[in-house]
């Protein structure tokens, strides 16, 4: 689970190489990075979402790591990035720009198919660390339920639930005082030369102060593993993503996005470390953001994540 980076009952999966739900089934390329999070930063209070922001991995070389490792794996992870950006977004900077240094545990339990996880977002640096808090962005806690499997010909699917809160924020800042997400997905992969991927997701707000913020979310995806020698892989991995608002009237503004990520994994038995480089593009509407800069549109990220596999 890289990234894993990426972020609550749920459940994300996708763009992965090494991660640790991974480690026990095929890898969703389409589908939010297992250890992220899954909810957009638009309406009143805004909120972090599960970006792809972790490569996709060659699915036939997970398929062979997932034959070779135990059916019951408990994975622990930890991932350390410049910022924290989801579907485009940067969530915690002050700007689309900005480099908020941050820090994303997670715990997930691979029980064969079904996979039970913990994800967190927490910003370390910036002025801004409290006021995120208190709106509903900062302290982030996410919960992850997922099943997935393998089908004939390269094919992969994965079903799952992703429910996330943030038990922190202060009622009068964030209109309530414990904002609540969730969002049911699916995703489907076929491995042809490079890993194809789609995932689909229906993200929703439990208050009704949130529910601007409610959307279906579209994310088509390709991935490629080379590798380097030995068991080190560079991935390379690029998706889109549309977001369909169901709120009326429907909001425009950062509805589309891209995310081009690449990722090196360097495994040393059970633990593994994996350096990453992130770009993300997201636009803009002009009416719903009349000073919008167009310019800020645009961000680049490092990160690093370390995991380790224990056999249950």
């Amino acid at each position: 689970m890289l990234t894993k980076k990426t972020q609550s009952i749920g459940m994300l999966i996708g763009l992965c190489f090494v991660p640790s739900l991974a480690a026990a089934a095929p890898a969703i390329p389409g589908e939010p990075a297992a250890g992220t999070p899954a909810a957009l930063p638009a309406g009143p209070v805004p909120a972090p979402e599960p970006a792809p922001t972790t490569p996709p991995i060659d699915t036939g070389t997970t398929a062979r790591a997932s034959r070779e490792r135990p059916s019951k794996l408990l994975s622990l992870d930890v991932e350390a990035a410049s910022a924290y950006v989801w579907r485009g977004i940067n969530v915690f900077g002050e700007d689309q720009n900005t480099q908020a240094f941050s820090v994303f545990p997670s715990l997930t339990a691979t029980f064969g198919p079904l996979s039970l996880g913990y994800w967190g977002a927490f910003q370390l640096s910036g002025d801004n660390k409290s006021f995120n808090v208190d709106r509903g962005v900062g302290g982030e806690n996410d919960f992850i339920l997922k099943y997935g499997g393998s089908l004939d010909n390269g094919l992969a699917y994965s079903a799952m639930l992703t429910y996330w809160v943030y038990p922190f924020a202060d009622e009068q800042v964030a209109g309530t005082d414990t904002p609540m997400y969730l969002e049911p997905g699916v995703g489907i992969s076929y491995l042809a030369g490079a890993d194809l991927g789609l995932y689909l997701g229906y993200y929703r707000a439990l208050q009704a102060v949130n529910e601007p913020a409610s959307f279906l979310y579209i994310n088509p995806s390709i991935g490629k593993t080379f590798p380097l020698g030995g068991d080190v892989g560079l991935a390379l991995g690029l998706s889109a993503g549309y977001k369909a608002y169901t709120n009326d009237p429907p909001t425009q503004d950062r509805a589309f996005d891209l995310a081009l990520n690449i990722s090196a994994a360097i495994p040393f038995s059970d633990m593994y470390i994996t350096p990453q480089l992130h770009a993300a593009y997201v636009t803009r509407d002009d009416e719903a953001v009349p000073n919008a800069e167009f310019s800020d549109s645009f961000i680049a990220w490092a990160g690093v994540h370390v995991g380790y596999n224990v056999g249950m």
